[in-house]
């Protein structure tokens, strides 16, 4: 049916009044423009909040390591060779190490750009002087303190980020079950776990995917324990279930918390904290 046109020659409502229907429709299209502009910001403002991994800063970095399994993006002679970056002087400089070798040097953001200034590996064994590292992208992930690089179309994940002081380096990282599963480690002394084993020596064995431990000393005190292990980053948590039958060392009930609970896999060495005592093991042993 046709509508009714009023023509009105000023140009201001001329527009208005040209069509009924055009007065009719203009609150719904404003309506939906509204809701599509509203639908848009919350969309964008609900994957900003969600994202966890970007660009690197100096403030995700500095004065952190990031321990890689594998050395192979930052030199082909390091594939599969533990090897660490840490971040120093508000991430301007770094250090890499793998082992008893380091290569030290200055970073620029954009990505990673390493530009190394001294070396410690022999030639064609790693990162040599002015040699320079571009890590592209170069991204921190804030949920785990992880950092993922890529270079020479290679990507690799460190582990969970520890905590340095200036030019400090190591391939430490914190302990995940899957490091230490099937693995014995041997201690000097055991009074890390209980003060009745001080001296004594006393080996911590995990089972079962790092879910179940045995502690084990030999000696002036003999004994066993045993229990379920929780390893989770940065910490080794046991309940024991079964304890020393002597009546000394660890008992039934007893949790013994280890934190940290750090795993050097460049050396196959655990370090340990508890009851103000901190102890490196001997070199693991497959169980």
């Amino acid at each position: 049916m046709a509508i009714a046109c009023t023509v009105i020659r000023s140009g201001a409502l001329r527009a208005v009044v040209h069509c009924g229907r055009f007065v009719l429709d203009a609150p719904r299209i404003l309506v939906l423009s509204a809701l599509m502009t509203m639908l848009g910001v919350f969309t964008l403002a609900g994957c900003y909040l969600s994202r966890t991994v970007d660009q690197a800063t100096a403030s995700d970095v500095n004065n952190r390591t990031f321990a890689f399994t594998s050395g192979a993006v930052f030199h082909s002679a390091l594939t599969n060779v533990s090897t660490a970056l840490a971040f120093s002087n508000n991430a301007q400089n770094f250090t890499l190490c793998s082992g008893s070798n380091t290569a030290t040097g200055t970073n620029r953001f954009g990505s990673c750009i390493l530009t190394v200034t001294t070396s410690s590996y022999s030639a064609n064994a790693g990162p040599q002087k002015n040699d320079m590292i571009t890590l592209e992208p170069c991204d921190f992930d804030s949920d785990t303190d992880t950092l993922m690089v890529s270079n020479r179309s290679l990507t690799a994940t460190s582990a969970a980020a520890t905590t340095t002081t200036g030019t400090d380096c190591s391939t430490t990282t914190q302990t995940m079950g899957s490091q230490v599963d099937g693995l014995s480690f041997t201690f000097a002394s055991g009074a890390v776990f209980n003060s009745d084993l001080l001296s004594v020596l006393t080996a911590l064995a995990f089972s079962n995917g790092a879910k179940n431990f045995t502690l084990t000393s030999a000696g002036t005190i003999r004994g066993m324990a045993t229990g379920t292990s929780s390893v989770v980053v940065g910490s080794c948590i046991l309940t024991v279930t079964t304890g020393y039958s002597t009546g000394v060392g660890p008992q039934k009930n007893d949790v013994i918390k280890l934190n940290p609970c750090t795993f050097n896999s460049t050396s196959n060495t655990l370090t340990v904290t508890n009851l103000s005592i901190t102890v490196t093991s001997d070199r693991a042993v497959i169980q």
